[in-house]
């Protein structure tokens, strides 16, 4: 296979893992630079993949022996002998340093944690634990970018978190299970919550009345990240403000839905994600 062919194949899996079509990350990078789009493509696909082990792999040895792969798939990467598409994509448009290498293996290790997750208490403490994965990856992306300031990169690490946070929420067979639990308890007790998601079909408005809190605080944050983010650079910031828009519309819908988080998945149209991408582009 020619090296043509092979970088097209590396950038398509990448693609394909980080920005199908129709995904709000798509919409989010479509006014992007072709470089920060390939580095934004890259570290989420490295994110993606790491997240599909944990939903994937119902046996905790599997997914341990698959995060280990993955620890040792860095080390090839920065001894430039990588096998795996991320990493081979990963290699031609990052800077690899220590600290990069660094980062990559914390957030594998993190990766660990969601394999069990008994309930926290508070929304901040299980926003902790996607600090370190997510947030870490938001991060390390904005490092790559064009010299965003301290505020954006502060702002990029928290967007990551909460953005994955309420991906997870829509998987509720993945992380609201007996050995898994991402919902605060204050908001509702995992024994409670366990029970109600068993028999969630008729409990619509239970799950308003218990879920809205939580869906009203993380609008909450996602506002107050955006108006930090419009306040600087909107250039770099671009991206992660047109995602900051999806998934504010996203929760609203939830909560318009009456919060069925245990048995619906809640998605906006792709004209509505266009609409919403170009609003926020040319005119946030």
């Amino acid at each position: 296979m020619n090296s043509v062919s092979s970088n097209t194949l590396e950038r398509d899996y990448c693609i394909n893992k980080a920005i199908p079509d129709g995904s709000n990350l798509y919409y989010a990078t479509l006014f992007e630079q072709a470089k920060n789009k390939n580095i934004i493509i890259g570290l989420h696909a490295f994110l993606y993949e790491l997240s599909d082990v944990i939903s994937e792999c119902s046996d905790p040895g599997i997914a341990r022996v698959k995060l280990h792969w993955w620890q040792e798939e860095i080390e090839r990467l920065f001894t430039e002998q990588p096998r795996h598409p991320i990493t081979k994509h990963l290699k031609k448009i990052i800077l690899l340093d220590h600290e990069l290498k660094s980062a990559f293996n914390s957030i594998i290790e993190s990766h660990e944690q969601f394999l069990f997750i008994e309930q926290m208490e508070t929304l901040d403490n299980i926003l902790t634990l996607y600090d370190l994965t997510a947030g870490e990856v938001w991060h390390q992306c904005s490092q790559q970018l064009q010299k965003p300031s301290a505020v954006s990169i502060k702002r990029f690490r928290d967007m990551g978190a909460i953005y994955h946070f309420i991906r997870c929420l829509q998987e509720p067979n993945t992380y609201i299970t007996e050995t898994r639990c991402i919902i605060p308890a204050n908001i509702i007790k995992h024994q409670q919550l366990y029970s109600l998601r068993n028999d969630a079909q008729n409990k619509t408005i239970q799950q308003t009345e218990i879920f809205s809190p939580l869906l009203l605080e993380l609008i909450s944050r996602l506002n107050n990240i955006y108006n930090d983010l419009q306040e600087d650079d909107k250039a770099v910031n671009q991206h992660a403000l047109i995602l900051n828009r999806l998934t504010l519309k996203t929760c609203n819908e939830i909560l318009n839905d009456g919060c069925r988080l245990l048995n619906t998945n809640t998605s906006l149209t792709p004209i509505r994600k266009l609409w919403i991408a170009w609003w926020t582009h040319f005119f946030s």
